[in-house]
């Protein structure tokens, strides 16, 4: 009786090693910056397009003051903030379902999914090219900066307005943005351009002005 209780509690103790086991987290790596890239990868440095339902360790390096990394879908809402620049870690629950992270400044040009559980991946398609950083000055002073030429295509504009004085903007083949006159601060704008003249100007004193070629 005694040899049987003691085979009992050893097959028992096996039972619960092995559960304790399956337990450990998946490793995922989340990174945005300092350029305009966004990723979301495995353990291994592979792309992320299908996790198996379960519990995740999401460590995110957020490289950059002008994004943030924020990944949401069922079960699941974690973000860094604008600001921000460091490692940040969390903890997600992955179930069935299309989970998407994006830079919530920047949603249009910087963003990606990936599916779970029993959620087919996502269709592979061509990747749209990624949109080219652009930053345009306004101030300190009676200043403008601004490129003499650019190549045609997607661009994220960043525009740093220093001046209560002027502001900043573009216009020509479809495009018009500004910033106010009195406005100081950064602006962020998702642009294409084509082939042609665009003109960067101060609307309060209109000698302030560039013309960028686009070819």
């Amino acid at each position: 009786m005694r040899i049987l209780l003691l085979a009992a509690t050893v097959a028992v103790a096996g039972l619960v090693g092995v559960s304790s086991t399956g337990a450990d987290n998946g490793q995922l790596v989340g990174s945005v910056g300092p350029g305009f890239g966004i990723s979301l990868k495995d353990s291994s440095g592979v792309a992320v397009k299908h996790l198996a339902a379960g519990t995740y360790t999401l460590l995110v390096h957020d490289l950059s003051e002008e994004h943030n990394f924020h990944l949401s879908g069922p079960g699941v809402d974690v973000t860094t903030d604008v600001l921000f620049t460091g490692d940040q870690t969390f903890t997600i629950n992955v179930t069935n379902g299309t989970y998407n992270f994006i830079c919530d400044v920047h949603s249009t040009t910087m963003h990606g999914l990936f599916t779970g559980g029993t959620t087919a991946p996502p269709t592979t398609t061509t990747p749209t090219p990624a949109a080219k950083p652009l930053t345009l000055r306004v101030g300190p002073g009676r200043t403008l900066t601004a490129p003499a030429t650019l190549a045609k295509g997607r661009y994220a504009i960043t525009v740093r307005d220093a001046s209560a004085a002027d502001n900043l903007h573009l216009k020509g083949l479809g495009i018009d943005r500004k910033t106010g006159v009195a406005f100081k601060g950064q602006a962020h704008w998702a642009v294409t351009l084509k082939a042609g003249s665009y003109r960067v100007f101060s609307d309060a004193h209109r000698l302030l002005t560039r013309t960028i070629r686009v070819s």
